[in-house]
């Protein structure tokens, strides 16, 4: 499909892949889709030279067209332009190139418009000079959502198929963070319908109640989707795209070896928090939760966490994991290996949170006499006053004060740890000082004589 027309050879920029991935990691920093769009269109304007750019959306059901994000182009007139409803074509943007990639799904690399077959006779091609043109579809589930357009009106030969490479794998990261942005709208719509729902069903006896509970969990909740549940399948692919990019295999064994734990830590706590998710949905549903008890080596579990958390999204330069394995701990202790996961990191999560000014965080095991082991996760973070440790394990329960107001949480997590220590017939409780930090502490019986029972996601 392509028109080399006798295009020489460009030699690539040593930046390629590392500008895939800043792109990728850009998409996954917000869910405010505009801002995020506008800033990665000027980077992929700037780094393959083109002249303008934009990313069009549609709307397939409405024939709505619209312009998010759009550079050096009459917005306005653009969009006009292509919904054929401004003759003047105040944007100078021929609408032929648009179209057969919105027409075909195929992406298009032209080196030179005017002289291409497929274009060449078109006259809105002609008028606008049109010379270098890229344009790749953006399709998210078998859903066209519109297209990434480049172009130069001056040079010719200025894209490369590498260009058309890079601008295919960083519309798929975009096509993922448009539909997300998409689904997290809908699903905020959802509930705050829900709720008005439940606030009108309550008026009458509990009106006062009902509305102030309601706007807590609304807000409890659209925060714990917009801070945690930021999609870490966006990380994934931004990952897995940017190693099958290298055809050349130019990346660094290290650095390949970072991407696959990176993969591994992201998809590791998309299922802690699926996890979490479910289990308080069957607690607030009164269904209990049941254990799958079996021998669990405690160290290599506490090792991984260490270094799994050390991509944690909150983890930075400043701050240090450290393991501590104390004489005569048993190799093997009788728990449900997944809610033992569960509730270390729920606790290493929070002492990282809570330590946005770094720090070392130490996650210990040790015997507690014959029978239990005492396990401990320390921060040197903000800290807590007895007044506020009382409270850590209600559901919903969250200490609220100027130092951690940024930081995004729901009051669940504990609520969830404190409940799981109990199945395991065991003890949690936390040592904390204002500005000093905090350490909690769990005891669990080495082993059990109850009957196991057995885990369902159902």
């Amino acid at each position: 499909m392509m028109n080399t027309n006798a295009v020489p050879v460009r030699t690539e920029s040593p930046d390629y892949l590392a500008t895939l991935l800043q792109l990728g990691q850009l998409l996954n920093s917000s869910l405010e889709l505009k801002q995020v769009l506008e800033t990665a269109i000027e980077q992929v304007i700037a780094f393959v030279g083109a002249e303008r750019g934009f990313i069009l959306l549609v709307d397939v059901e409405t024939g709505r067209v619209w312009g998010e994000a759009v550079r050096h182009i009459d917005r306005a007139a653009l969009e006009a332009t292509l919904t054929g409803n401004d003759l003047s074509n105040r944007a100078e943007i021929s609408r032929t190139v648009v179209e057969n990639v919105l027409d075909t799904r195929l992406p298009v690399l032209s080196h030179n418009a005017m002289e291409d077959p497929r274009f060449a006779d078109r006259q809105s091609v002609q008028l606008t000079h049109l010379r270098s043109v890229l344009c790749v579809p953006l399709i998210a589930q078998g859903r066209l959502l519109g297209v990434i357009y480049l172009d130069n009106r001056v040079r010719t030969g200025l894209f490369t198929e590498r260009h058309l490479a890079m601008l295919e794998a960083f519309a798929n990261q975009a096509s993922v963070a448009i539909e997300n942005a998409r689904l997290y709208d809908n699903l905020r719509r959802s509930l705050e319908e829900r709720l008005r729902l439940q606030d009108e069903l309550h008026r009458q006896e509990t009106r006062r109640l009902a509305l102030e509970e309601a706007s807590r969990l609304k807000s409890d909740f659209i925060s714990f989707v917009a801070h945690e549940l930021r999609n870490p399948l966006t990380t994934i692919r931004g990952c897995v795209q940017t190693l099958m990019a290298d055809h050349e295999n130019t990346l660094p064994q290290k650095v390949r070896e970072e991407f696959y734990e990176s993969i591994e830590a992201d998809a590791d706590r998309l299922l802690d928090m699926i996890n979490e998710l479910l289990d308080v949905s069957r607690l607030e549903a009164g269904r209990p939760l049941t254990l799958a008890i079996k021998p669990v080596e405690l160290c290599p579990l506490m090792e991984k966490l260490a270094r799994r958390h050390r991509f944690y999204k909150h983890f930075t330069d400043r701050h240090e994991i450290v393991t501590q394995f104390a004489p005569g701990l048993p190799r093997t202790i009788d728990a449900d290996e997944d809610k033992l996961n569960q509730i270390l990191s729920n606790l290493l999560s929070n002492a990282i949170k809570y330590s946005p000014n770094g720090g070392v965080i130490t996650l210990s095991a040790a015997p507690d006499g014959a029978q239990h082991v005492l396990l401990s996760v320390s921060d040197q973070g903000v800290g807590m006053s007895p007044e506020q440790v009382a409270r850590l394990f209600r559901q919903y329960e969250r200490v609220e004060r100027d130092e951690i107001k940024n930081i995004p949480g729901t009051g669940l997590g504990l609520y969830l740890v404190k409940h799981l220590v109990d199945l395991h017939r065991g003890e949690i409780s936390c040592e904390s000082t204002p500005g000093q930090g905090s350490t909690f502490r769990v005891r669990l019986p080495v082993s059990t004589s109850e009957g196991t029972g057995s885990s369902s996601d159902s």
